[in-house]
């Protein structure tokens, strides 16, 4: 592995660029290509969690919207990241390349834009924080477990070639004869066998053996024997080896075959038959360096009219905003080596003032480096990575370490720091967690315990597991996080999805947890230490607190939310798709976690730069002031070839109910083509909000988004938005006008 030629490229990329940071946390991580038993699985990661509701077209195509739900920002009314954020496919030969885009359309969604048109299924993925897509293989990729018609024997143990990856062997030549063709197969084995390659071998040999009777019969039959010895399948070897002896008696190898037999069934009586799951590793020798750069500025300004005829101006936003990510990857056989680097910075252009007190942020989301061996089953990642299961909570610098006992088993080692921005303290951790599965096919799951200290001081100790189940038509996926320090759950969740025969796809979720999750770190915000200290260890010194009354707070300064929610999606024309769901949600604490929980809030929000609205800022208040259930009815039609040819429509209606709040919105929404390289997004967002006491908002928000392909791999993009805000209430009528606009491009390296 020649590691210092890809940190040469990183560099040099780097430099060259010199990216120079975003408001807030991404959402999305990674994405990922595996090939399964007859399909190609696109993995994408997210930095949160997510929920997978529909997708459309369900036709072939080549642009694939997925509407999700993000659990995590909408229990504590976060705003989800308004951003441009793209991830490039790998290099790969099993699907066309292809572009990850969020938001998409100014939706919940992201959009997959393929170079070629595909059809696809998708399904949640196994952590709860991706989906897999699924994409058929193309014609010449043959299916990962694809087997050599069987020949013929007495033997049934010599009829097939299993679990090995799929190689080519050469075509019977022009004009070549069937003997001259079956020594052809012969000698390429022979040559196979001495480099290794007993996969290949064997494949050959068994082309050979399904031939006519031919001259070179007796010398593959001895040749396949050894192939398989070599391989380390013995109990294989030693039924090819017994049928040589049955076929040819008077042959020229049976003393040769007599003697390997005998070594062949020394093995086997000694235990040695285990070798024969040895785990076949495909013959791989290429490097690769692949990635996106882009840049974005963004715009924004704000006009208030209040009720005393007096008008406020403020310039909210003037920002350069860029970003890098990187990939450089060797794989050798079995070994399989990765650098990772993702970085965003942002140039604030805007004076310091008392409503604006953003600044430029450099921040690296992503700086690992990964080692696989696929034949010892070991992997190890350090650096900056991003933590999505075994009970680690998002991104922390340290290291991964996964080693396989057995195929079903696999083992991970797992320690560093969480990467926090504006915080005097560092929360370091360490954790185990065994992965489980497939059982069964279609069951696995993971099991995990993990503890996290601020110094001296326990901030969160925990077990926990996950159990997922997936087939082709159905998706169950449940997380346990239990507490053991405090003696208190801190999440249990279930979500699913059922596709059904007669083509409608049911999904459901039940989800509890404490938002935030439950750590001792939590009692800084808590009403009693009203934000005072900036670390627990200083806040002990000037209260003369215990690091039992600092948990005692943390609890106090912890919301329950729970959510139910149930939604179904059909094809209901060849152009429309229908869905719908009903939500309730239920946020709850002791006195003084809604003071807390705000007081996080704004601090999120202030450290990423992001400028809430009066309107945001009152919604969160409402949404963990404890005010009882939220019930939320939504339905979305989705159509395709609506307006224009090959375009996609969203139609979007929801109302929610709460003991205090009231709100009904619309959106509608068209993205289309109108030549070969433009494309145009257009969305309106209506709604109204009922609020106690006698408040009264509307709202209306168009967006146009104009994007151009310059080359097949670089694109320009622009947007514009406008934000009408009227609000009436015993104050009077006030109005907000807002626009807010950005322009970039994007390159793929």
């Amino acid at each position: 592995m020649n590691i210092f030629k890809f940190i040469r490229s990183i560099t040099i990329l780097c430099c060259l660029l010199s990216p120079a940071i975003v408001f807030a946390d991404p959402i999305l991580d990674k994405v990922e290509i595996v090939q399964a038993k007859t399909e190609a699985d696109i993995h994408i990661d997210f930095k949160t969690q997510v929920r997978y509701i529909r997708h459309s077209p369900s036709k072939l195509s080549s642009r694939i919207q997925i509407f999700l739900e993000f659990p995590e920002y909408k229990k504590l009314g976060f705003a989800l990241p308004t951003k441009r954020e793209f991830l490039s496919s790998p290099p790969t030969d099993l699907v066309p390349a292809f572009t990850v885009n969020f938001p998409d359309q100014n939706t919940n969604s992201i959009a997959i834009r393929f170079k070629s048109p595909v059809k696809v299924r998708i399904s949640p993925d196994g952590s709860g924080r991706g989906i897999v897509v699924h994409v058929p293989l193309p014609k010449g990729i043959p299916s990962l477990h694809e087997t050599v018609s069987p020949k013929v024997t007495a033997s049934p143990e010599v009829a097939t070639v299993e679990g090995v990856q799929p190689v080519d062997v050469s075509g019977v030549p022009e004009g070549m004869t069937l003997d001259g063709y079956a020594s052809k197969l012969v000698a390429e084995s022979r040559a196979a066998i001495s480099t290794g390659a007993y996969e290949k071998a064997i494949e050959s040999l068994n082309i050979a053996l399904n031939l006519p009777f031919n001259n070179a019969g007796e010398e593959a039959q001895e040749l396949i024997g050894v192939a398989r010895e070599k391989n380390g399948e013995y109990a294989k070897a030693k039924a090819e080896y017994e049928l040589y002896l049955k076929l040819y008696p008077q042959g020229h190898g049976v003393g040769r075959v007599n003697k390997q037999l005998a070594l062949v069934d020394a093995v086997l009586k000694a235990g040695g038959g285990k070798k024969q799951t040895k785990k076949v590793i495909k013959e791989i020798h290429e490097t690769t360096v692949y990635g996106s750069w882009d840049q974005y500025y963004y715009d924004a300004h704000t006009r208030t009219y209040n009720p005393d005829g007096r008008k406020n101006k403020t310039h909210d936003q003037s920002s350069l905003v860029s970003s890098i990510n990187l990939t450089a990857r060797t794989r050798q056989n079995q070994y399989d080596g990765k650098i990772v680097f993702r970085n965003r910075q942002t140039m604030d252009y805007l004076p310091p003032s008392n409503s604006n007190r953003h600044a430029n942020r450099d921040r690296t989301d992503a700086a690992y480096v990964e080692f696989e061996d696929k034949a010892v089953d070991y992997m190890i990642r350090a650096g900056r990575q991003n933590g999505n299961s075994g009970g680690v909570l998002g991104r922390f610098d340290g290291a991964w370490l996964r080693y396989g006992l057995t195929p079903q088993y696999k083992i991970n080692v797992v320690a560093g720091t969480l990467d926090e921005y504006a915080v005097d303290y560092r929360r370091h951790f360490y954790g185990i967690n065994l992965d489980v599965g497939p059982l069964f096919e279609n069951w696995s799951g993971n099991v995990f315990f993990i503890n996290q200290a601020v110094k001296d001081i326990t901030d969160r100790r925990a077990v926990g597991g996950e159990v997922r189940y997936f087939d082709s038509t159905r998706s169950v996926y449940s997380l346990l996080d239990y507490d053991t320090l405090y003696k208190r759950v801190n999440i249990a969740m279930a979500q699913g999805n059922w596709l059904t025969d007669g083509g409608i796809n049911y999904n459901f979720l039940m989800d509890y947890r404490n938002s935030p999750i439950l750590t001792t770190v939590n009692a800084l915000t808590g009403s009693a230490l009203a934000g005072k200290y900036s670390t627990l260890n200083r806040a002990k010194r000037a209260t003369g607190w215990t690091d039992s009354m600092l948990q005692d707070e943390a609890i106090r300064s912890t919301l329950q939310t729970e959510t139910v929610l149930f939604g179904a999606t059909k094809q209901i024309t060849p152009r429309w798709q229908l869905g719908g769901d009903v939500q309730v949600n239920r946020t709850s604490g002791q006195a003084g976690a809604s003071d807390a929980a705000i007081t996080l809030f704004e601090k999120q929000a202030l450290e990423n730069g992001v400028t809430l609205s009066a309107l945001e800022i009152e919604n969160f208040k409402r949404s963990v002031a404890g005010t009882g259930s939220v019930w939320t009815y939504h339905v979305q039609a989705v159509g395709t070839n609506t307006l224009f040819n090959d375009d996609t429509s969203v139609i979007s209606a929801a109302f929610a109910s709460g003991k205090t709040s009231r709100s009904q919105s619309l959106l509608l929404s068209n993205g289309f083509a109108p030549a070969e390289k433009w494309r145009i997004d257009s969305t309106l967002q209506l709604l109204r909000q009922d609020s106690d006491p006698n408040t009264l908002t509307y709202v209306i928000s168009p967006t146009m988004r104009a994007s151009y392909r310059l080359r097949e791999k670089a694109s320009l993009e622009a947007e514009i938005r406008f934000d009408i805000d009227n609000t009436h209430s015993d104050d009077g009528h006030t109005r907000t006008l807002r626009d807010a606009a950005f322009i970039g491009y994007r390159i793929d390296i």
